[in-house]
């Protein structure tokens, strides 16, 4: 009977025993590992062998040239012959360079090297010693000490093997092996190979090559499909115009948003202003097409013919010949129940229900989830009446900023998507959209609190799937990303911004009225019970008209009249300062309004009986503002009082202190306005003027664009500029959200796209046949302040300063745009005459006034979002842009999805890979040199334990990096991975040769890689890290609803696998 044997330890004897006495000696092995430890345990009596015959056996395949998994054993990689599973603590230290030289060296002179053709042919395991010795087993012969759990062996029973057969047993085992080996249907020759993947341990590779290397480990499982996939997919598609009009950073965009379509049913393309969103979209839409899609185009009403020039027969449309049919409805279109869209589509008939793709531009008004109690609010019908009653209905959502106040505004664009299925995603390893976002928020919240000076610090304390559902859903990139990622070459040409321009004009010529800060004093003192007539109820008449008009949806109480009239009133004082800010002329405008409204119901309470009132909240806001009509719908409200339930006395004396307050207020304005004496107004005139005459950025470029917050400034700034510039024979236009264009362009009414084709003819590609002059002068408000590309300009006037800062780049970003014909643009930004601090803290008294109660229709707490309430934000930012332009992503005092997402390393690692397939072949465990500022080792581990995963989930888990300086002490730890990754590519990128002078200086250090007992330290004290900081986050659970656990509590060197490393000098 054959002797069991249990122990790695007796293989090992048995086999060295065996050889040590013998001369001549020919071993056959059959099996399916071969691993350095084999080599390094009997390298001494192998000496002594006339023959070594070995047949790898492999349970798959596994072609040298094909992707390969990175596993220790040739089972899965005949790359990876280092060490076999249970060895990782071996290979930590370091020994392995040295010993790949030496095994390379004794199989080429010693070994006959063969492999199985396919797994299935041969079962089991054999080493055979002449006629004497034979070892089989169905597990694989692995020569090592098994792991050891807290000091104790780890018990194996598959390990037990049988080594002992009479010679009869062992002499047919050495006719089947020669069997195996003669018969080249059975093997085939596998020592190049074999020597090939031994030689890529050792090699001096790259520094560039290196950080690929890591990139292939943390995110070569997503390079699930190319740009050649795609474009094979149809070749029309490779050929269509569209497709070949973009530059390769938009192609990606354009692939990996068809992939996430495809598998996760929708996709976020969130690239910054200027990247060319609907060029992308446009792609994405022809791909669809031509599967016979049908799709479907929601965009805002003013970029109705943005989308429509694309699909036309038109002369002046540059993709005709692609001949789009996409169908186009306006954001409003789904609030309208008939009549007819500007498309022609009769919306009674239509069945929403019946798009395969649907497109939404300028998705962020989208963010905010309304529900109404009387009607569907347009993010109702969208989720019920097209995503859900649809066809298994694909979404592709831009937007520019698609999270706004917190991650709430994604996780309701993610529903959009997801049909609103909170588990949409639970294969994937996401089981609750919603409390992945509201964990990560949790942290945002936590970072937000302190003193946000490491921004790295929070990117990493996110969850993994967090970032797993961004990578799965959303493309953002910023314009630095697209510099850093692709360069100039791929990129095209940004324009280069100048200093900001900043004008501090008062508001009268003469200095004798409507100081501003004088003025705001005056507002503050106003009552605005114009808008309150509820606070005056008698009190035995309150519950009633209570419960008459509160708010109820579902049937539950979740506003009441207080609420509404309280934030109404905020909401106008804020706007009055707002239009005091903008121009007189707005300002006086507002203050009529009121003044009239005060009339009408002094009026209606001397007269007595039914006090009717309406109040829209068109009255508050501009029709430009951020307030759109469903988010804030619910502040309009119309009552009908009994003028004996109301004080009449006290109603009546608040109405007219308000009406004497704003009458002497207006007798200011029109004291400036009837005798011409608007400062702010003359010194916009002189500024158009001068860079009209001068052309002082660009040869020959007269034009400007102005914007207002509000259409009553946009209209004014028009009447007083227009005839003024029309005596000097240039040409001026106005667009508003609120009424018909205008321009001084003889006899023509132009509609809203043709006043833009004419300001900028050549980024609208205008007909010169159909030309019918160039405006130089457009003055508009934030309705073409998104979607627009207007780069034929090169200055942009802010002639109001908007509350949020942010709302002043997307401005700008109309001429800052990719592929502009200017080399350089400028932002002129004109604030209130007063010192910036002092108009801040002006700001922040209004805005005290504006906290309003929780609203609980929308679940907001305030009106105005956390930006635009941080008076330390709004401070740095227009500071800042006096300075310079800053970047979109840069306006945040929180974080962007340009800062979590990944797709830039996926790109690059994408082309690298197209370039260099070797990057595939390199086994786990090599490492390059570079120079660096701070000398030390830069480590990418993994952890082999997929089921202990650690409390603090970090972004890149199952992988860490670490940057320990050569003292010992950690550089960069394992709680700032992505800031030790971008540290990687920077002492890396562009070093696509190995430094010889380095490596040199290396070898002698070392004894050739011999002595790594100074890299083995640092590992361990990485590891250390790693498991401290793992236990850090484990102690601070016990604060949450999870509970205090140590996964990491008995975690050694062996859990770790060291996958990489870079010395850094």
């Amino acid at each position: 009977m054959a002797d069991l044997i249990s122990s790695q330890d007796e293989i090992i004897s048995l086999v060295n025993n065996s050889l040590k006495d013998r001369k001549d000696s020919v071993v056959n092995i059959l099996n399916d590992k071969l691993t350095l430890s084999v080599f390094s345990e009997l390298e001494k009596n192998l000496q002594n062998v006339s023959e070594i015959n070995f047949i790898v056996r492999g349970n798959q395949s596994a072609p040298i040239k094909k992707e390969l998994d990175h596993e220790f054993e040739l089972v899965s990689n005949p790359n990876d012959v280092l060490f076999n599973t249970y060895e990782i603590t071996e290979k930590n230290k370091l020994q392995y360079f040295h010993k790949a030289k030496q095994m390379h060296k004794f199989i080429s002179e010693n070994v006959n090297v063969k492999k199985i053709r396919s797994p299935d042919m041969v079962k089991g395991n054999v080493l055979i010693i002449d006629n004497d010795i034979q070892v089989q087993g169905t597990s694989s012969l692995e020569f090592s000490k098994p792991k050891t759990i807290n000091g104790l062996p780890q018990v194996n029973f598959d390990s037990f093997i049988t080594s002992s057969m009479d010679n009869a047993q062992i002499q047919r085992s050495r006719e089947l092996f020669a069997t195996l080996w003669n018969n080249s249907g059975y093997t085939e020759d596998y020592k190049e190979e074999l020597l090939e993947s031994l030689s890529y341990i050792y090699k001096e590779y790259s520094p560039e090559f290196l950080y690929f290397f890591t990139l292939h480990e943390l995110f070569g499982n997503q390079l699930d499909s190319s740009v050649e996939r795609i474009e094979s997919d149809n070749e029309r598609f490779k050929k269509s115009k569209i497709w070949n009009s973009l530059y390769s950073f938009q192609k990606d965009a354009v692939v990996s948003a068809i992939q996430r379509i495809n598998k996760y049913n929708g996709c976020i393309i969130a690239d910054s202003v200027g990247l060319g969103k609907t060029y992308e979209a446009l792609a994405v839409i022809k791909y669809f097409e031509l599967r016979q899609d049908n799709v479907l185009v929601l965009a805002p009403a003013k970029l109705y013919d943005n989308w429509d020039s694309f699909k036309n027969n038109y002369r002046d449309n540059p993709l005709k010949d692609d001949r789009f049919s996409y169908k186009i409805l306006a954001h409003t279109d789904l609030s309208r129940y008939k009549g007819y869209s500007k498309s022609g589509l009769d919306l009674a008939r239509l069945d929403w229900s019946n798009f395969d793709l649907i497109v939404i531009d300028e998705s962020h008004n989208f963010r905010n989830r309304v529900e109404q109690k009387d009607h569907m609010t347009r993010y109702q019908k969208l989720l019920q009446e097209i995503i859900r009653k649809g066809k298994n209905t694909k979404v592709l959502l831009l937007s520019a900023t698609p999270v706004n106040n917190s991650l709430v505004d994604l996780r309701n664009q993610i529903s959009i998507i997801t049909s609103d299925r909170d588990y949409a995603y639970a294969d994937e390893g996401i089981p609750s959209v919603s409390q992945t976002l509201i964990k990560a928020q949790r942290e945002i919240n936590a970072w937000s609190q302190g003193d946000r000076m490491n921004k790295n610090e929070l990117l990493d304390s996110l969850p993994s799937e967090f970032y797993k559902l961004l990578e799965m859903v959303t493309i953002s990139r910023s314009r630095k990303h697209i510099t850093n990622y692709y360069g100039d070459a791929n990129l095209g040409v940004f324009p280069k911004k100048r200093k900001p321009l900043t004008y501090r004009p008062g508001i009268d010529t003469e200095n004798e009225v409507m100081q501003f800060e004088a003025v705001n004093a005056e507002l503050e003192q106003l009552i605005l019970c114009v808008y309150s007539p509820m606070a005056y109820i008698l009190p035995e008449y309150k519950e009633e008209y209570r419960e008459k008009y509160a708010t109820k949806i579902g049937g539950r109480e979740v506003f009441q009249h207080e609420d509404r009239e309280a934030i109404n009133i905020k909401l106008h004082r804020f706007n009055l300062c707002k239009r005091l800010e903008s121009s007189v002329y707005a300002f006086g405008k507002t203050l009529e309004r009121i003044l009239q409204r005060i009339t009408s119901y002094v009026s209606a309470l001397e007269s007595g009986g039914i006090f009717s009132m309406y109040v829209p909240m068109t009255d508050a806001v501009s029709e430009d503002d951020e307030f759109s009509p469903d988010e804030h719908s619910f502040l309009e409200y119309k009552y009908d009082i009994d003028v004996h339930h109301l004080d009449k006395e006290a109603y009546l004396e608040d109405l007219i202190e308000d009406r004497e307050r704003i009458s002497a207020i207006l007798d200011q304005v029109n004291l400036v306005l009837e005798n011409k004496r608007d400062q702010k107004a003359d010194t916009l005139c002189e500024f158009v003027l001068e860079k009209i005459s001068k052309t002082p950025y660009n040869e020959g470029n007269r034009k400007v664009l102005i914007f207002s917050a509000f259409a009553d400034t946009a209209n004014y700034l028009y009447d007083y500029l227009s005839p003024i510039l029309k005596e000097r024979g240039i040409h001026s236009g106005v667009v508003t959200g609120s009424s018909s264009p205008r321009t001084t362009l003889k006899g023509e009414n132009l509609k809203y796209n043709e006043v833009l084709t004419n300001f900028s003819p050549i980024s609208k590609g205008r007909l010169e046949d159909l030309a019918v002059g160039d405006i130089e002068v457009l003055i508009g408000t934030d309705c073409i302040s998104e979607g627009q590309n207007l780069q034929d300009c090169d200055c942009v006037v802010n002639y109001d300063i908007q509350w949020n800062p942010v709302v002043l780049i997307q401005r700008f970003g109309r001429v800052d745009r990719l592929g502009s014909r200017n080399s350089e643009i400028q932002m002129v930004n004109f604030f209130p005459d007063m010192d910036l601090n002092e108009y801040l803290q002006l700001e922040e008294r209004v805005k005290r006034k504006m906290v309003a109660a929780n609203i609980g229709s929308t679940g907001d707490e305030d009106l105005l979002n956390p930006e635009m309430n941080d008076l330390a934000f709004r401070r740095s930012h227009l500071e800042k842009l006096q300075q310079e332009v800053v970047e979109l992503e840069e306006m945040s005092k929180n974080i962007s999805l340009t800062d979590l997402n990944m797709n830039q390393y996926l790109n690059e690692l994408y082309e690298f890979s197209s370039s260099y397939p070797e990057v595939r072949k390199v086994p786990r465990g090599v490492f390059s040199i570079t120079r660096g500022e701070e000398g030390g080792c830069l480590f990418c581990f993994k952890h082999r334990d997929d089921v202990t995963k650690p409390k603090s989930d970090s972004s890149l888990y199952p992988y860490y990096l670490v940057y320990m300086k050569n003292s010992g002490e950690v550089y960069i730890g394992v709680n700032n991975a992505r800031e030790t990754l971008a540290e990687f590519r920077r002492i890396s990128y562009g070093k696509r040769e190995p430094d010889k002078k380095l490596f040199k200086e290396f070898n002698v250090r070392t004894k050739d890689a011999s002595d790594m007992s100074k890299y083995s330290r640092l590992i361990t004290k990485a590891i250390s890290s790693i498991t401290g900081s793992e236990r850090k986050r484990a102690e601070e659970s016990i604060f949450d609803f999870t509970g205090f656990t140590d996964d990491f509590a008995n975690a050694g060197n062996e859990d770790f696998e060291l996958i990489l490393f870079l010395v850094v000098e």
